[in-house]
């Protein structure tokens, strides 16, 4: 059984509360965390939520997870400094998380007690409607490219300022390739970008391709 404490919030994340092999528990007062994991035998999962990431929670923590065994922490963040940034991609002893992944909590704690490598976005993924349209670019055709593409409806898994991850129902497209995406934003404005193609990989289960885009310009 995992223990969880989760700090910076009023109540158990409903995405951990349908986890039979974690024990959840809210720790109001952060600086009561020390006792709670030292009480604690095994595997520990500390979550903390936070709406901007300072320095003082890098130390705080740090040392929670130096000083005490079998202890990782999550952050669930609204916003991060620059320098912020920077300290984390040298220091990779936190999984950090956006505000807008939190529905992939789950998932990516029980990726962790696997054994897995999560490394942290470095772009908030923003909700949108998960329709896309995705056409050919009017910039130079890829080395690979295919000599006919068509306009194909797609979707989308997540998009940041700087790219997404798309999928269509038919491999047209290959790394290098240029593409216009068009959709619609939460506000209902149609945002249209171009992109390149930096990845590709072929679903055989789903029978999609699953394209890497990278923005050219901003969404």
């Amino acid at each position: 059984m995992t223990h969880v404490f989760i700090t910076g919030t009023t109540k158990v994340p409903a995405q951990l509360k349908n986890e039979k092999n974690m024990h959840c528990a809210l720790v109001e007062n952060p600086y009561n965390l020390r006792a709670a994991l030292q009480q604690t035998p095994g595997e520990k999962i500390v979550v903390v939520y936070l709406p901007f990431l300072e320095v003082r929670h890098f130390d705080i923590y740090s040392y929670l997870q130096k000083n005490i065994p079998n202890v990782k922490t999550f952050f669930i963040v609204n916003e991060l400094s620059g320098p912020m940034k920077v300290r984390l991609k040298t220091h990779k002893e936190f999984i950090v998380l956006w505000k807008t992944e939190e529905q992939h909590l789950a998932r990516d704690i029980q990726a962790y007690l696997q054994g897995k490598e999560l490394e942290m976005r470095q772009d908030r993924r923003e909700d949108h409607d998960h329709r896309a349209m995705v056409s050919p670019s009017m910039l130079p055709l890829g080395v690979e490219n295919r000599g006919f593409q068509p306009i194909l409806g797609g979707s989308f898994e997540n998009i940041s300022l700087n790219g997404s991850c798309l999928k269509i129902k038919a491999p047209f497209y290959s790394k290098k390739d240029f593409v216009n995406l068009t959709y619609q934003t939460k506000d209902g404005e149609y945002v249209s970008v171009e992109g390149q193609v930096r990845w590709t990989k072929w679903n055989e289960v789903e029978q999609i391709q699953e394209l890497g885009v990278q923005f050219l310009t901003q969404a």
